[in-house]
């Protein structure tokens, strides 16, 4: 009769052992490392306030570039939201790791708070292109409105707002990746632009000029579906979208001319 062997069976026991405690870890080892991360997000700074807003001031062009740079990030970082989940959505499927799953999944939640953040600072760098653009306009009206190039439609040839509007016109809720203005239309306005910074620019001026009173009006509903492919058009694209519906204007009623 063979006798059951006891050292076996304590050996299988001290390696099971074993793994459940590396297991719990590693588990402490990803907790403690998402704490730090969430510490660290807590006391982030993107870039020096006063030292934008003096390039703002001073070298408006570049505060362009180091916008457009803030919006190619954003783009990477949501691409590396998308990487993550996918992921962590593989070792679910595939080896059934719910706890390091949860760990990607927070991460990625982790990137999704630095896109808010780069996002509102980007906002804040056009807030400030425009404040400055409102003082020009102060100083110099007339110069200003001749930047704006504002011109009514009963103003052009005929068959200039047949090529504009019948045409060239895409709607501000449609996809414009790749996509460069040149200029745009809402109601009965046209206005040059020469990129979409100067487009986020001129429609806030037109707006504030022509439809301030709009603002007292009920918000308009508008069950148009917007195109949501991700890109830096887009993004700015939106801004635009956010700005008509703070104005009450209908988004058919904006259109943007592009090369």
């Amino acid at each position: 009769m063979i006798k059951p062997s006891f050292g076996r069976k304590n050996n299988a026991e001290l390696e099971t052992n074993k793994m459940f405690a590396e297991e719990i870890k590693k588990e402490m080892k990803e907790k403690c490392e998402l704490k730090e991360i969430k510490y660290k997000n807590n006391d982030l700074s993107i870039l020096n306030k006063n030292t934008v807003k003096y390039i703002i001031n001073n070298f408006p062009d570049m505060s362009i570039k180091i916008k457009e740079s803030l919006l190619n990030l954003i783009n990477t970082l949501e691409n590396t939201i998308d990487y993550i989940e996918d992921e962590s959505s593989k070792i679910v499927k595939e080896d059934r790791n719910f706890t390091l799953s949860e760990s990607y999944r927070k991460i990625s939640m982790e990137v999704y708070d630095m896109v808010k953040d780069i996002n509102n600072y980007s906002k804040w760098i056009s807030e400030e292109n425009l404040a400055n653009k409102n003082e020009a306009f102060e100083e110099n009206e007339k110069m200003i409105m001749k930047e704006v190039a504002c011109s009514k439609i009963d103003d052009l040839e005929e068959n200039q707002v047949k090529d504009v509007v019948d045409n060239i016109g895409v709607e501000i809720y449609k996809d414009f990746s790749l996509k460069n203005p040149k200029a745009f239309k809402v109601n009965d306005n046209i206005v040059e632009v020469e990129n979409w910074d100067d487009l986020l620019v001129k429609t806030a001026e037109i707006l504030n000029k022509k439809y301030k009173e709009n603002k007292k009006l009920k918000p308009i509903h508008n069950d148009i579906k917007i195109e949501n492919k991700k890109s830096n058009e887009n993004i700015l694209r939106n801004t635009v979208i956010e700005m008509l519906n703070e104005y009450r204007i209908n988004l058919e009623e904006f259109k943007v001319i592009v090369h």
